[in-house]
């Protein structure tokens, strides 16, 4: 058979198909088309699965002290603030003070905010029940009248709202908590509204070696601010971030109540005797270093062994007196070097390790954590119960009350620039650094 014949034979056995079986070979062409030209369309329409981040935190918490981190999650304040510290809105559009300084309004002009079983939401429902502070609303804003003025107060109204249940008003919603007798054990979160979003699995651990353990097992895959990478199952898809965290700081403490430590000089001169660091992570006063008020320019304190013995020497010190060093297990080590460093200046100490932190003692070493507002009345006021050195400044405390009573930022700038200057200067505690955290993160 030659090649026409062929040919002929093909189209007629190709006309007697289609004549035959019309409707499957047109069938076929239209999907084929639709297959093409639509298909890729199509697949983007289809929602992909929701991703799931399983988060590990350490520490004990019920429903009524969950941390902050997680509180953020679910709802939001009437104002937010950022890592430097400054205030700006959240669910209120602004705010206004008045003259005197005690009456602050914040207008809500959002009328289509929803809480998370669909309520709607009703300046009414705004809770945060202070003492001592009165608080009337109108249609679109609410009034807070306090006794004093309070600078702070904005940054205070950034706590997040919430009704009965944990029901609140941000990105995401609960899902389920489950709990261990009172203690939350993981609480799941999914987003409200914002598909977009991942579901979140937060379980909690009660010691940083059980997370990391936790982390190993795979029951989480992510954590943050671990203080040791050691224990940690480290792979391809495993990665290790270091940061510092500002908002904490290691400062040896003094009890200013006791002799020698209500000596200036006798605390300058155990100041020079530590060696200090050099990077990133020194703290140099009670401030965190992102903040819109930090002051870098303050003394120092640099070792300078011939300087901390040239103010010894004014100083009458008993050679049979021994300094107790109390400080927490995980700081036994820095303690003991800083223990070393008197020694070279002849002072005589020793570590005294303690589980809680005692109402009588001679030096503490402990870790302080940084509100994020300047504010440090409660911390060094000598009127405060946080003022654990029992440090007395007419000068301090003078500019702690100017500081929370002025509104105008640059002025509380000024003041609190004044006021870690003259705190480093009088040496009630010695800042040493801001811990070095670890976060580990495995890929999905």
């Amino acid at each position: 058979m030659n090649l026409t014949k062929k040919l002929r034979f093909l189209f007629r056995f190709l006309s007697a198909v289609v004549k035959k079986q019309y409707r499957l070979v047109f069938l076929g062409l239209g999907l084929g088309v639709l297959f093409y030209f639509f298909l890729p369309k199509i697949l983007l329409l289809i929602p992909s699965p929701q991703k799931t981040i399983k988060i590990g935190m350490t520490g004990q918490y019920t429903t009524d002290t969950l941390p902050q981190e997680v509180l953020d999650y679910i709802s939001i304040g009437l104002t937010k603030i950022s890592e430097n510290g400054e205030v700006s809105s959240g669910l209120s559009e602004n705010w206004t003070v008045s003259d005197d300084g005690k009456i602050y309004t914040f207008k809500i002009g959002q009328n289509d905010i929803n809480w998370h079983d669909n309520k709607l939401f009703e300046i009414k429902d705004i809770n945060y029940n202070f003492k001592d502070i009165t608080s009337s609303t109108t249609d679109d804003d609410i009034s807070f009248s306090l006794k004093e003025p309070f600078s702070p107060f904005p940054s205070v109204v950034s706590r997040p709202l919430f009704r009965k249940g944990l029901i609140g008003l941000g990105d995401y919603k609960i899902n389920k908590i489950i709990k261990n007798g009172k203690f939350v054990e993981t609480i799941s979160l999914k987003p409200y509204k914002k598909s977009n979003l991942p579901k979140l699995v937060i379980k909690f651990y009660k010691s940083e070696m059980d997370l990391k353990t936790g982390f190993n097992l795979g029951e989480v895959n992510q954590a943050g601010e671990i203080f040791g990478k050691d224990n940690i199952s480290l792979g391809n898809s495993v990665k290790i971030s270091e940061n510092i965290l500002n908002n904490v700081y290691m400062g040896i403490f003094f009890n200013t109540d006791k002799i020698p430590f209500s000596s200036k000089s006798f605390r300058q001169a155990l100041a020079y005797a530590i060696p200090k660091e050099t990077g990133k992570n020194r703290a140099l006063g009670p401030i965190n270093p992102e903040n819109w008020a930090y002051n870098p320019d303050v003394k120092l304190y640099k070792q300078d062994t011939v300087k901390a013995k040239s103010l010894l020497e004014k100083e009458k010190i008993d050679n049979q007196t021994i300094i107790k060093i109390s400080t927490l297990p995980q700081y036994q080590d820095v303690a003991q070097s800083i223990s070393s460093n008197w020694q070279q200046i002849g002072i005589n100490s020793e570590v005294n390790v303690i589980s809680i932190i005692p109402e009588d003692y001679d030096v503490l070493l402990i870790a302080r954590e940084i509100p994020k507002d300047p504010d440090q009345y409660y911390f060094w006021h000598s009127t405060q119960t946080g003022n654990v050195s029992n440090f007395k400044s007419p000068r301090i405390d003078k500019l702690l009350e100017d500081g929370r009573k002025t509104v105008d930022e640059e002025e509380r700038k000024t003041l609190y620039f004044d006021f870690q200057r003259f705190l480093v200067e009088e040496s009630p505690v010695v800042f040493l650094t801001h811990p070095i955290t670890y976060s580990i993160i495995r890929g999905q």
